[in-house]
């Protein structure tokens, strides 16, 4: 008997699969998809993420004591932005479990500084990118726990206050202390393909580090308003008035009509378009004419709107290299630009935008069964892509191709697919229709089953015009017909 309880226990640690152990805690099944009509490897793909999703989550141990997450298993740490992403994609499985993986984070904040990650390997002075109040927030709209938010405002407060002691440039906008606090660490922006060469960080005024705060001080009012505090949330809301008109006044070029970093010694601005600079539409800080012109760039095929959309460095830019943050496609930011576009109204941009990257990913995995880190804006598959060439420790310890099995945020395709194309989304507790599909969808027929809240959704797109939905759940059946931008409570 003891002999096979020792295979069994084997089986459940090669396997993961065996017993309830294995599924580290995860109770809610995992939702599905299945298409009836329309690219068949779609199905599969989806499960593959959701799949790797919890195969990266990690149990309680003595430094987290709670479930936290990894970007992919080479990488060691708990990563600021890395888990705030990774949250959004668990979110429409289980929104608690992404709120648990933030506080990963949260908990260990340094006199305010969210760090940039945390492992017992290895630790970092830095932060990383300012999006964890808007993940959070994100988990609250979908599943309201006040007592999580009063417990966290405060830590994302603190944060707020810690940027602005410590990455605020004398004349009102934000640097980055090193390019992998941006997280984009070897745009042509901050340093050479290799790193060899970086530039003085604490002189560039960052349209990244600058957009970002516009929207944490709205997240942040958002949240104080929630909470009561209305005197916190109009301190906060000033704060995000004041850096937009700055931004709009410092780092946009009428001549090219896109945003840029500025040297703040020289006053010149950056000239190197990149993803970067679209990121005041996730701030809402740029104005009507603005998001008209950035629109233009982002939907010409030249320069932004490739076969897998939004790369890191335009298309047709000098500077454009098939190596990391110099071009290659991450779903990361590419998913901010898409929210952006949703925020300014420009819908039947961001459709476009999700089903190519939705398909891209897919693609990629019917062809390689690998959910890659970034991807080639030009092609499916990573033949042509490197990682950092020429820096020969990079080379050792991660080698020169996008990592694979990484759900970091790749993943934040499948919440493209639930929530931005086909629309499903909870809010408050109830579940809300609001479909966004390209003309590219039509006859597209599949069914999204959410096992754990017994949802079961069938989905017809006759046009981007005529969507037709079926939802079944205990307690309704609903037939409805929708359009692209119209929503429905169901």
């Amino acid at each position: 008997m003891k002999k096979l309880m020792g295979i069994l226990v084997f089986l459940v640690f090669i396997n993961g699969t065996v017993c309830a152990a294995s599924n580290k805690g995860v109770d809610r099944p995992v939702p599905t998809l299945t298409v009836q009509s329309g690219p068949s490897y779609w199905g599969p793909a989806f499960g593959e993420v959701y799949r790797l999703l919890r195969s990266n989550l990690r149990e309680p141990n003595k430094l987290f004591p709670m479930r936290h997450a990894i970007p992919a298993k080479i990488f060691m740490g708990v990563y600021l932005w890395d888990t705030a992403f990774i949250a959004q994609v668990w979110k429409p499985w289980d929104a608690g479990l992404g709120e648990e993986i933030c506080t990963a984070v949260m908990e260990h904040s340094v006199e305010g500084r969210l760090p940039h990650f945390v492992s017992k390997y290895d630790s970092s002075e830095w932060t990383q990118p300012a999006v964890m109040a808007w993940s959070v927030w994100e988990l609250y709209q979908a599943q309201p726990d006040r007592a999580y938010l009063e417990k966290y405002y405060p830590v994302l407060k603190d944060y707020n206050r810690w940027l602005y002691e410590n990455r605020r440039l004398e004349g009102g906008l934000f640097f980055w202390d090193h390019p992998y606090e941006s997280g984009i660490d070897n745009a042509p922006r901050f340093s050479s393909r290799s790193e060899a060469e970086i530039a003085d960080m604490r002189r560039l005024a960052a349209i990244d580090l600058s957009s970002y705060l516009v929207r944490q001080n709205r997240t942040l009012a958002a949240m104080a308003r929630e909470l009561g505090r209305d005197e916190e949330a109009a301190r906060f809301e000033r704060k995000a008035e004041e850096l937009a008109a700055l931004i709009n006044r410092d780092l946009w070029d009428p001549d090219t009509e896109m945003y840029y970093d500025l040297a703040a010694n020289t006053g010149r601005l950056i000239k190197v378009k990149t993803i970067a600079g679209f990121f005041p539409l996730f701030a809402g800080a740029a104005a009507a004419e603005q998001a008209q012109a950035l629109v233009r760039h982002i939907m010409d095929p030249a320069e932004f709107n490739t076969l897998i959309p939004l790369p890191s460095v335009s298309r047709d830019d000098p500077a454009y290299e098939p190596d990391m943050w110099r071009g290659p496609v991450w779903i990361n930011t590419a998913y901010l630009v898409i929210v952006g576009l949703e925020d300014y109204g420009y819908r039947k941009e961001a459709a476009e935008l999700a089903w190519k990257l939705v398909d891209g990913v897919y693609r990629t995995w019917e062809q390689d069964h690998k959910i890659y880190e970034f991807y080639d804006p030009d092609r499916i598959g990573i033949q042509e892509l490197h990682r950092k060439r020429g820096n020969l420790y990079k080379k050792i310890t991660l080698g020169d191709k996008p990592r694979p099995n990484f759900v970091g945020w790749t993943g934040l395709v499948n919440t493209l697919l639930i929530e931005h194309l086909v629309g499903l989304r909870q809010s408050n507790g109830r579940w809300v229709l609001a479909p966004n599909f390209p003309a590219e969808a039509q006859g597209f027929r599949a069914r999204l089953t959410f096992p754990a809240d017994q949802v079961d959704l069938r989905v017809e797109v006759k046009t981007s015009n005529q969507i037709i939905f079926e939802f079944q759940s205990p307690t309704k059946w609903r037939k409805l017909e929708l359009t692209s931008g119209e929503s429905a409570e169901i």
